[in-house]
């Protein structure tokens, strides 16, 4: 078998380098985004340094963003952590706190664990500038009262990318709608695979190639989940 060369649209763990680099991939990553993360609110912060905490961090750029700033946020050591990729748990480490991780496919079981575990908690849920709906709404069907605070924001930015890939790998629709906007084009024959319904969807509608939509969702699995699949393809 002929070692793949895989296009990769966003920025990896080192998890999950290390593990492509053990099943000899060569690959790219490159996210098309600009991340610039925002200064913390801290007249707001201040108002509950007494008060217990819930962070909700569902993005590993929300993740730096609290451990850049959590000295000034006024977190102890009782407050916990919720997460739902070991990439955001590794990073969140840093903090020496507790950190609850869920699987990325089940916001439900995200919200539950934060309600069960609420004894008068300040539920704080750390975000970009688009907000993630799903998990917004099932805050709001179980009664959590929450505060959304928009740490980051991701601007397009156009990359153009020359050669041919085996197999490219989107997170997310913008990717896909960015690639396409600097000028990119999939090689006709190389799989796409997509780790979520609605990036799915947008490959299905801007790309001619075979797209796959991976059951996992977590980084690492839907990496490996995608090698397995490219395998499969090329005996």
């Amino acid at each position: 078998m002929k070692t793949p060369v895989f296009f990769i649209g966003e920025k990896l763990s080192s998890a999950t380098r290390q593990w492509l680099v053990k099943q000899h991939v060569l690959f790219i990553e490159e996210p098309f985004f600009r991340t610039e993360y925002k200064k913390p609110n801290l007249a707001f912060f201040k108002t509950m340094t007494k008060t217990r905490k819930q962070w909700v961090i569902t993005s590993s750029y929300a993740a730096h963003w609290l451990v850049r700033f959590h000295t000034k946020l006024g977190l102890t050591v009782s407050d916990r952590l919720y997460c739902w990729s070991e990439k955001q748990a590794e990073i969140l480490k840093k903090l020496d706190q507790s950190v609850f991780v869920t699987s990325y496919s089940n916001p439900a079981e995200l919200a539950e664990n934060v309600l069960t575990q609420n004894q008068g908690d300040a539920v704080l849920f750390l975000r970009g500038d688009v907000l993630h709906h799903e998990l917004t709404s099932v805050f709001s069907v179980v009664g959590l009262n929450f505060s959304e605070i928009e740490v980051y924001k991701n601007t397009p930015v156009e990359k153009f990318f020359s050669g041919i890939f085996d197999a490219y790998l989107f997170f997310n629709p913008q990717s896909i709608e960015n690639f396409k906007a600097s000028g990119n084009f999939t090689s006709p024959n190389s799989l796409v695979l997509a780790n979520e319904s609605s990036t799915a969807k947008e490959a299905w509608r801007t790309l001619d190639n075979k797209v796959y939509i991976s059951p996992e969702q977590e980084e690492l699995l839907f990496v490996q989940d995608s090698f397995a699949r490219w395998v499969q393809e090329n005996k």
